[in-house]
């Protein structure tokens, strides 16, 4: 089954979205994994490798549930962990996928390869996050969200105040629901926190090693913060002047 899968990710611009469109395919799920198909009322509680997701599709995991999809133009993987809630998004255009999931909820690991034509968002109710190919995770609450750079480099913008912060490997940022956004390391309680609800689901780990992640003090000279001038005309109308600049 497994290469039979493999297979049919790799031949497949051959015949891509010939059928109805399709944007991604589970490639693996564990536990309690529920799907419910854009517009429509039916909820779907066993789905298998190789099950089609098309544009707004919603994905739910339990307590104990676990969903990988891989989206078909160049197989970034996204993996939904447990208590998770995530609707598929993609737009095609020759033969290219611009992918956007909205993240309502939950623990997502992103291994996304490098976006050349396309364009790879990740939406929450708090933050708006650029991805370019990277790898990193996203624990998203009712507070907040929490950004940990594994790899590569995510820009995140926090909708409510603007303001931005590029997320690089080793460090995390926190982007509240009321706007307060911060950049920090990575910590080692950090790590203990991820690989544990990584290893509470027990499939398809990402490996952080500890000697890899620098948890030292954060390099101030790496933040790019924005600063926003509203400017209003005699008619006011309002156009807004964003300046960016490094903090040192």
């Amino acid at each position: 089954m497994l290469s039979r899968l493999f297979l049919y990710i790799i031949f497949l611009p051959l015949f891509l979205f010939s059928q109805n469109q399709e944007v991604a395919i589970i490639t693996k799920n564990k536990g309690s994994v529920q799907y419910q198909k854009n517009k429509s009322e039916e909820l779907i509680k066993k789905i298998n490798p190789g099950f089609e997701l098309y544009n707004k599709d919603l994905l739910t995991t339990g307590s104990d549930g676990f969903a990988m999809f891989a989206y078909l133009d160049d197989g970034s993987l996204v993996k939904l962990h447990k208590d998770s809630k995530l609707y598929v998004g993609g737009d095609l255009k020759n033969n290219t996928i611009n992918k956007e999931v909205n993240v309502d909820d939950g623990f997502i690991l992103f291994d996304i390869k490098k976006q050349k034509n396309t364009q790879f968002k990740v939406v929450t109710p708090s933050s708006v996050a650029s991805v370019k190919g990277t790898v990193f995770i996203l624990d998203v609450t009712d507070f907040g969200d929490v950004f940990y750079g594994l790899e590569g480099t995510v820009e995140v913008l926090n909708k409510e105040s603007n303001q931005k912060f590029s997320l690089q490997k080793s460090k995390k940022i926190s982007s509240s629901i009321d706007g307060v956004l911060n950049i920090d390391n990575i910590s080692n309680e950090d790590i203990l926190y991820l690989k544990a609800v990584q290893e509470e689901t027990g499939s398809e780990m990402y490996q952080i090693d500890e000697n890899e992640i620098d948890t030292g003090n954060i390099n101030q000279e790496s933040e790019t913060k924005e600063l926003v001038i509203i400017l209003t005309n005699s008619l006011g109308e309002e156009k807004r002047l964003i300046i960016k600049f490094n903090e040192q």
